[in-house]
C-alpha cells in the first residue's frame, strides 16, 4: 500500500510539524519526512505500515475478548472466596450476641483507585482489592513498542486495561511514543520506558523472585496480564523472558514472527533449528508446520519453569505468523508435553505424503484397585516410516520436533466472533477478513476419537493432541499425477463420501484438512483418473513419484513384469546435508495395518463398501459444498444447525456423523472414521428423530451427557451425534418425535424456567448455561424448526435466575396473583432443591384450589433433593442413569401426576426467624456480625413429602450455611457429628394414628429427640 493512500492531515506540535494518521480510536503523529507504506522486511523500514491494520485490529479484539472472560473469572473467584472465608452463623432464640474478638471479622479492604501508570510503583497487581466493585488491575506491556500504535490503540479500545507499559529500545521512539501518549490523552495508562525489552522483563522477573511469602511462593507484583512482543523478524529470543513475565494463572502471550523465509522454509534450515529447535517442512503445509515449529519452542521454554501453554488461535497470514497463547503454572500438564510433540517423516521430493511420530506417548492404564485409570507416560515406538515413502518410493525426510496440539481453542473462537457483529467498523477496519480468517481457522478443529478409559478429565484434556495435522491441496496432488485437478467440492465431497470429514485450512486458498489418510486421498485421486481424467502412460516417467501411485492403483504398468524401478541418487532425490543411505528391504505395511497417532492408518471394510458406490458427479459436487457449520457441528442437518445461537453452540463441541450403530451389553458402539468407539447408554439423555426428513433418509439424533463432578471448570460436557437408524428396540423408548405440548411457550401455555443459583453446591446456573439452554435450543430447532438466531429466549421459555432467597417466593406470589393465571396452564421447571419446591408451594396466601395448577418439573440440583428421589425412586438402579439424567429425560418423556402435599399449622405467635446479611439481604455473610436477624410470623406452612422436628430439622437448618453448602449432602454428617457431642431434647406433643385406628393416641414424652412424619401412597411416594 502506498504512503498517499493513507489519510493523513498536518498539525504543528511544540514548533514542529507532523503528519497525522488515525487508526482505530489513535491517532499518532509522523514526523514529517518519515516514511508511511507497506514493510514486508526484517528490519524497519517505515514509520507507519497500515498493512499491518489486520494484526492491530485482531490483537485489539482477541485481548479484549481474553480480559472479559478471564476478569469475570476472577471476580467469580473473588466471591467464592469471600464466601468459603464466610464462619458459620450463630443463631440464638432471641438476640445475637456481638464476637468479642475483632480478628474473628475478616476485614474487606475498601476498592482503590488505580495508581498511575506512569509512576513504576503502580505495577503491584497484588496490591489491588477488588472491593465491592471488583475493581481490579489489569496491566500489558508492548515490549517493542515502535511508533506506539499499539499501546495507543489498547488503552482506548480495552475499557478494562488500567496500564500499559509502551517500551522500545531507540530513543527516539520512546520519545515520539511519549509525544503520541500525550497528543491522544493517555499519560494516566500509558507508562513509557526506553530499553532492552529482555532487560525490562528479566528486571520485573528478578523483583518477583526476591520478594517471596512466608511459604516461600514468588511476589506476581510485576507480572503482566498480557505480553505484546512484535518485533522486526523473529520473537524467538524473547519467548523464555515472556512465559516468566506474564502472569502464570493465565497471563495471555502475543506473539507476532515476521521471518517466514525461516519457519516456513527449507532453504536456512540450520537458521530454524537455531532460533525454534526444529528443521522446517518443505512442501505444501510449511506454513502450518512453520506455526507449530513456533508453539513448539514457547512451549519448550516454559516447560523448563512447569509452565504449560494453551494455543488459543494460531494463525498464518502473509508473511507472518500471530499467536495467542495463555501460559497456566501446571507441572502435571508439562508432563503431557513430549506426547504433544511430534516428528514429521516427510516425501518432499516425491507425493508429497507425511508421517508423523510422536516423541511420547501418554497411555490410560488401569490403577491398581481396577476402580479408575490414570495416564502412564512410557517410550514412543518408532520409527512410523520406513526409510522410503509407502506411497510413491522416494527418499523420506526428517523434520521437527514441533508442536503436535490443537493449535486453535474453539471456544475462544467462538467467543471471538461474537465481538465482530458489535464492533464499530470505523474503527476495525478489517472486520470482513478478519471474519472469513476465524470461520476458516475453526473449521480446522478435528476433535480426535473420545477417551473411553475412566480418566481424570483433567487428565484427558491435557493429553488431548492433534490427530489430524495439517492438510492437502488438490492441485498438488493433481501435479504429481499429471492429471486434471478435481474441484474443491468434488475432492471434498469424495471424502465425505467414504466417511470422512473435511474442512479447510487458513493457512493455504484451496486447502482440505481431513481425517482420511494418505491411502484414501490417493484412493481418490487415482479414481477421479479413472472416472474423469484418464492419462496417457506414456507421459508418466518410470521414475517419477506418479509411477509407483498409479502402478499400485493398477493404471499402468500393468504389462509389466517387474516392480516399478525405485528412483535412483541421479534422479533428484537427495537433500543437501542429508546423509544418503541405501534402499530399505523393511515392509513398510505392516507400520501401515493399525492406526496410528496423527490420523495416519489402514483402509476399513466399511470404506471398501462406500468405495464401490463413490461415482464422481454433480451430487458429490453438492455434498461438498454444503454449507460447513463452524464448530464442526455440521453432522446435524443444516436446517437445524444454521440456526442455533453462537452461545449453545460452544457448548456442542462434539457433534459427529456416525455409523454401523449398534446396542450390546448396555453399550451403544459405532464407527467415526474408520475407528470404533462406544458410550454407556446410561449417558442417553434421549434420541431425537427428526420430523423434516423422509423414510428413505431418516435421521436420528443421540443426545448424551456426560458427568465430571471432580472437574470445577467443566463438570458437564453435551456430546451429540448422529445416525441413520436406531440400533435396538429396547433404545425406541428414547425416542422422542415431537415437543411435549407443556414445554411449548405461547398463547396456549406459558414456560417459566428457574435457575437457582444457590441450591446445593451452586451449579444449577452452570447446568442451565452448559447443558439446558443448549440442549433445549437443539430440541426446540431440530423438532419444530425454529430459527434461534431469528428469535429470542422469551418466545421459548421466561427465565429467571435467583437473586436472593426471596426470588423464588416473590415469582410464586406475583404469579398466584394473575389474573391471567386461572386461564392459562403453565409449567415451571426448576433448577433448583427441595428449598424452590417449598418456596413455589408458600407463594399464595389465599385457597388455589379454583385455579389451574401450574405443572411443575424439577431438576435436582438441591442437596437433599427428597422431592426429586421420591418421584424417581422407581427407575433407580445400580449401576443406572444420574439423577440429572433422569431429570432431563422426565422433562421431555414424563407424564404428570398429583404432587402429594400437606400443611402444617402452627400455634398462635410462631415465628419464622431467618438471618440475612446487612449488606445485600443474602446469607453470604463473611462473619457473625455482618448477620441481621429477622422474624416474621407465620401461621401456616406448605410442604411436600417430608415434614421434620427436633435432630432432623436443627441438622438441615444448622447446614444451611455458605461454610457447609460448598460440602454438598456431606454437609448434614458434618453437622450431625458436631450436634451429637451433646444432647439434645426437643419440647414437643406427638399424637399419632395407627392403621386401623380411628382415635389419635398420644406419645408419652414430653421431650424427643427425632420427629419425621413422609407422606407414603401406594408405593409411589417413599
Amino acid at each position: 500500500m502506498a504512503g498517499d493512500s493513507v489519510p493523513t492531515e498536518v498539525v504543528e506540535h511544540d514548533g514542529k510539524q507532523y503528519r497525522t494518521v488515525k487508526e482505530g480510536k489513535a491517532t499518532i503523529l509522523v514526523p514529517q519526512g518519515a516514511k508511511i507504506g507497506e514493510d514486508r522486511g526484517e528490519v524497519q523500514q517505515v514509520f507507519y505500515n497500515p498493512i499491518q491494520q489486520y494484526n492491530r485490529d485482531l490483537s485489539v479484539l482477541a485481548i479484549k475478548t481474553y480480559g472479559e472472560d478471564v476478569l469475570e473469572k476472577r471476580r467469580e473467584q473473588y466471591d467464592a472466596r469471600m464466601a468459603k472465608g464466610g464462619k458459620k452463623r450463630k443463631r440464638e432464640d432471641d438476640e445475637q450476641k456481638p464476637t468479642g474478638n475483632p480478628a474473628d471479622t475478616e476485614t474487606i479492604a475498601p476498592p482503590t483507585e488505580p495508581e498511575v501508570p506512569a509512576q513504576p510503583k503502580s505495577d503491584g497487581i497484588e496490591k489491588s482489592r477488588l472491593g465491592d466493585s471488583h475493581k481490579i488491575q489489569f496491566k500489558m506491556l508492548d515490549a517493542l513498542s515502535a511508533s506506539g500504535l499499539r499501546a495507543l490503540r489498547y488503552a482506548h479500545e480495552l475499557p478494562f486495561v488500567t496500564s500499559i507499559k509502551a517500551n522500545d529500545l531507540s530513543d527516539s521512539a520512546a520519545e515520539t511514543i511519549k509525544m503520541n501518549v500525550v497528543h491522544n490523552g493517555l499519560e494516566e495508562k500509558i507508562t513509557v520506558t526506553q530499553g532492552d525489552a529482555l532487560a525490562h522483563m528479566y528486571r520485573a522477573i528478578a523483583d518477583d523472585l526476591s520478594n517471596r511469602d512466608r511459604s516461600g511462593n514468588t511476589s506476581r507484583a510485576n507480572k503482566f496480564d498480557v505480553i505484546d512482543l512484535d518485533p522486526y523478524g523473529t520473537a524467538a529470543p524473547f519467548f523464555d523472558a515472556a512465559v516468566q513475565a506474564v502472569r502464570d494463572d493465565g497471563g495471555l502471550l502475543c506473539i507476532t514472527c515476521t521471518d517466514s523465509a525461516v519457519w516456513a522454509g527449507h532453504s536456512y534450515c540450520e537458521k530454524t533449528y537455531a532460533l525454534y529447535g526444529g528443521i522446517p517442512i518443505k512442501g505444501m503445509h510449511s506454513h502450518e508446520a512453520g506455526l507449530r515449529l513456533v508453539l513448539n519452542a514457547i512451549a519448550t521454554s516454559a516447560a523448563r519453569y512447569g509452565l504449560t501453554i494453551e494455543p488459543l488461535l494460531s494463525l498464518s497470514i502473509d508473511f507472518y505468523t500471530k499467536f495467542f497463547v495463555r501460559v497456566t503454572k501446571s507441572p502435571q500438564s508439562v508432563k503431557f508435553l513430549a506426547a504433544k510433540t511430534m516428528l514429521v517423516y516427510s516425501c518432499d521430493q516425491g507425493c508429497g505424503a507425511w508421517q508423523t511420530q510422536p516423541l511420547l506417548k501418554s497411555k490410560p492404564s488401569p490403577n491398581k484397585k481396577g476402580t479408575g485409570a490414570f495416564y502412564k507416560h512410557t517410550m514412543a515406538q518408532g520409527p512410523t516410516s520406513d526409510r522410503l515413502c509407502h506411497h510413491c518410493g522416494f527418499k523420506m525426510h526428517i523434520s521437527g520436533p514441533m508442536y503436535g496440539g490443537h493449535i486453535h481453542s474453539p471456544d475462544f473462537i467462538l467467543r471471538l466472533l461474537k465481538q465482530i457483529p458489535d464492533a464499530d467498523k470505523s474503527v476495525y477496519g478489517t472486520l470482513p477478513r478478519l471474519e472469513g480468517m476465524l470461520r476458516t481457522a475453526l473449521e480446522e478443529h478435528l476433535p480426535g476419537p473420545e477417551v473411553t478409559e475412566p480418566v481424570d478429565p483433567r487428565d484427558a484434556e491435557r493429553a488431548a493432541y492433534d490427530h489430524y495435522p495439517f492438510f492437502v491441496i488438490p492441485s498438488k496432488l493433481a501435479t504429481v499425477l499429471s492429471c486434471s485437478t478435481p474441484s474443491e467440492n468434488m475432492f471434498r465431497g469424495a471424502l465425505i463420501h467414504l466417511g470422512y470429514r473435511a474442512s479447510r485450512s487458513h493457512c493455504r486458498p484451496g486447502s482440505i484438512k481431513t481425517d482420511a489418510p494418505w491411502e484414501t486421498i490417493w484412493w481418490v485421486m487415482t479414481e477421479w483418473i479413472r472416472q474423469k481424467s484418464p492419462i496417457k502412460e506414456a507421459n508418466i516417467k518410470t521414475t517419477s513419484a506418479a509411477w509407483k501411485i498409479l502402478k499400485d492403483a493398477g493404471i499402468v504398468g500393468r504389462e509389466d513384469a517387474e516392480p516399478a524401478d525405485v528412483p535412483s541418487k541421479s534422479e533428484g532425490t537427495e537433500m543437501e546435508g542429508v546423509e544418503q543411505e541405501g534402499s530399505s528391504s523393511a515392509d513398510n505395511k505392516a507400520t501401515q495395518s493399525g492406526k496410528a497417532p496423527f490420523g495416519n492408518g489402514a483402509v476399513t471394510s466399511e470404506e471398501l463398501e462406500l468405495r464401490k458406490t463413490l461415482v464422481f458427479n454433480d451430487e458429490l459436487v453438492r455434498a461438498g459444498s454444503r454449507p460447513r457449520e463452524q464448530n464442526h457441528l455440521c453432522s446435524l442437518s443444516l436446517f437445524s444447525l444454521s440456526k442455533l445461537s453462537a452461545k449453545s453452540r460452544a457448548h456442542l463441541q462434539d457433534v459427529v456423523q456416525v455409523d454401523n450403530v449398534a446396542f450390546t451389553a448396555s453399550n451403544l458402539t459405532w464407527t467415526r472414521a474408520g475407528t470404533s468407539e462406544q458410550v454407556n447408554c446410561n449417558k442417553l439423555l434421549f434420541i431425537l428423530e427428526s420430523p423434516f426428513t423422509q423414510t428413505s433418509a431418516q435421521e436420528f439424533l443421540f443426545c448424551f451427557l456426560k458427568e465430571a463432578p471432580e472437574d470445577t471448570d467443566k463438570p458437564y460436557r453435551l456430546s451429540l451425534f448422529k445416525a441413520a437408524n436406531i440400533p435396538a428396540e429396547s433404545l425406541q423408548q428414547y425416542v422422542i418425535k415431537e415437543l411435549p405440548p407443556y414445554l411449548i411457550h405461547g398463547s396456549t401455555n406459558e414456560v417459566d424456567i428457574i435457575v437457582s443459583t444457590k441450591s446445593g453446591t451452586g451449579l444449577a446456573l452452570k447446568v442451565w448455561q452448559e447443558v439446558l439452554e443448549p440442549l433445549w435450543e437443539v430440541v426446540a430447532t431440530y423438532l419444530g424448526g425454529h430459527d434461534i438466531q431469528q428469535e429470542t429466549s422469551h418466545q421459548h421459555y421466561l427465565l429467571t435466575v435467583t437473586k436472593d432467597a426471596e426470588t423464588i417466593r416473590d415469582f410464586s406470589k406475583k404469579l398466584w396473583a394473575s389474573a391471567t393465571h386461572s386461564a392459562k396452564p403453565r409449567t415451571i421447571l426448576l433448577l433448583s432443591g427441595d428449598g424452590g419446591v417449598v418456596d413455589l408451594l408458600n407463594g399464595s396466601e389465599k385457597d388455589a384450589s379454583h385455579q389451574t395448577l401450574p405443572l411443575m418439573a424439577v431438576l435436582p440440583l438441591g442437596t437433599g433433593n427428597a422431592v426429586f428421589h421420591s418421584i424417581h425412586k422407581p427407575l433407580y438402579a445400580s449401576p443406572g442413569p444420574t439423577p440429572l439424567v433422569h431429570g432431563l429425560r422426565t422433562l421431555l418423556q414424563g407424564a404428570p401426576a398429583d404432587l402429594p402435599i400437606f400443611q402444617a399449622s402452627f400455634s398462635p405467635g410462631s415465628r419464622i426467624v431467618s438471618f440475612a446479611d446487612k449488606m445485600n439481604g443474602t446469607a453470604n455473610a463473611s462473619s457473625e456480625s455482618d448477620f441481621l436477624k429477622e422474624e416474621s410470623s407465620v401461621s401456616q406452612l406448605n410442604g411436600s413429602i417430608v415434614a421434620s422436628y427436633g435432630f432432623h430439622a436443627s441438622i438441615v437448618y444448622e447446614s444451611d450455611t455458605p461454610e457447609y453448602r460448598v460440602h454438598g449432602d456431606k454437609r448434614f454428617q458434618m453437622v450431625a457429628k458436631e450436634l451429637l457431642e451433646e444432647s439434645h431434647p426437643y419440647a414437643a406433643q406427638v399424637s399419632i394414628r395407627r392403621p386401623g385406628a380411628s382415635e389419635f393416641e398420644t406419645i408419652p414424652r414430653d421431650t424427643h429427640a427425632y420427629v419425621l412424619a413422609t407422606l407414603v401412597a401406594s408405593g409411589r411416594w417413599t
